[in-house]
């Protein structure tokens, strides 16, 4: 039995839905049909940026968002490759294209490869093992033109010409919110659906989770964007429940990445990573090819990074989304090892903050 008949859901895949009306409470798709609806959820995920630069829509060009997409990459022919963007998504698409043998460019127009997942510290560790693996790292240039008659030939930046016989374009997601802007649903700060506690928009009975909803940030304090698959996950499940009438206040999101299984080193990072002003301060540890850092704001974790050894990530992620003051065990939290006895004096501090299962998680945590 598939997931769809467990769980009694008549799917429409390959059908587009073009239209929610609001007054009558349906939905139409493309195909002409209508669906009456009681409640509605919208998870319409996010959509691949494509930069405003000419000769995007050259053959040899693709985004990476969509299975279609991987097929279409998987398919170019020829031996040298261009990705254009270094994020987790950039990364990994030119280990991969490196692993069929191409020739691989990795082109970013910030300073560092993975500029919104880790630090300049993390980033010179991790650009080195990429580099390692015989990919060309280029960072600091802006890509200007795509340039070729019918098919990509050359990537230009405003440094240098690349010569390639295929370019990904790995420039990050936007929401896709044009179907719930055009229900007149609000649209939040970070440029998602606005959502309250319990994954409503503004208009009543029509919920949103993933990518397309702007939700609050546990670490920032504020609403934003977390478009990773552990809160779409978390999402789906609070709006579903609250959807059937059992209220259910969604916690908050933390900004996650692990890139380990792709570049052969464990790293971590999770909640703020670069931080400007007073009010936050950053603890390092860093040694050969390791190292470590908590951002604090008013004593409480706040963000953290961890490369080469990872095994504190569950333990700092409980503390950041309990809000648990730190101030006091710092020392402890960077050291090598940390086991359940040592973390006692900062649990009876906060043993207001914690349930049996979380000590649980504690415990485990500190085995590893």
């Amino acid at each position: 039995m598939d997931f769809f008949d467990e769980n009694k859901v008549t799917p429409h895949l390959g059908i587009r839905v073009q239209k929610i009306s609001t007054d009558s409470r349906t939905i139409q798709t493309e195909d002409g049909n209508d669906y009456e609806f009681d409640k509605l959820l919208l998870a319409t995920g996010g959509k691949p940026i494509v930069p405003p630069i000419p000769g995007t829509d050259k053959e040899g060009v693709s985004t990476l968002k969509y299975l279609e997409d991987a097929e279409r990459i998987y398919n170019f022919k020829g031996t040298k490759a261009v990705v254009v963007g270094a994020g987790t998504v950039g990364v990994e698409a030119s280990i991969s294209l490196k692993r069929r043998g191409l020739k691989v460019s990795l082109l970013e127009q910030l300073g560092q490869v993975l500029p919104n997942v880790f630090d300049e510290e993390a980033s010179i560790i991790i650009r080195k093992i990429i580099e390692d693996k015989g990919i060309e790292v280029i960072t600091g240039e802006q890509v200007v033109q795509f340039k070729g008659d019918s098919h990509i030939r050359t990537v230009v930046t405003d440094k240098r010409e690349i010569e390639c016989d295929m370019v990904v374009l790995a420039c990050g997601v936007r929401p896709a919110i044009e179907l719930g802007q055009k229900a007149g649903i609000g649209i939040g700060s970070s440029g998602g659906l606005r959502v309250d506690g319990q994954m409503m928009t503004s208009l009543p009975d029509i919920y949103g989770a993933g990518d397309v909803a702007e939700t609050y940030d546990i670490s920032r304090d504020m609403d934003g964007i977390n478009a990773i698959w552990p809160c779409a996950v978390e999402q789906g499940r609070i709006a579903g429940l609250n959807m059937v009438g059992q209220k259910t206040r969604y916690a908050g999101s933390i900004r996650m990445n692990s890139i380990g299984n792709f570049i052969g080193l464990p790293a971590v990072s999770m909640g703020i990573i670069s931080v400007h002003g007073h009010e936050f301060q950053e603890i390092k540890r860093k040694a050969k090819d390791t190292y470590r850092k908590i951002v604090l704001r008013d004593g409480r974790i706040v963000g953290a990074i961890l490369v080469g050894q990872t095994q504190k990530a569950g333990l700092y992620t409980t503390l950041l989304r309990k809000k648990v003051d730190v101030s006091n065990h710092v020392p402890l939290l960077m050291s090598d090892r940390v086991n359940f006895a040592d973390l006692m004096p900062l649990i009876k501090e906060n043993e207001g903050k914690f349930t049996e299962i979380q000590y649980r998680e504690l415990m485990t945590n500190c085995l590893q």
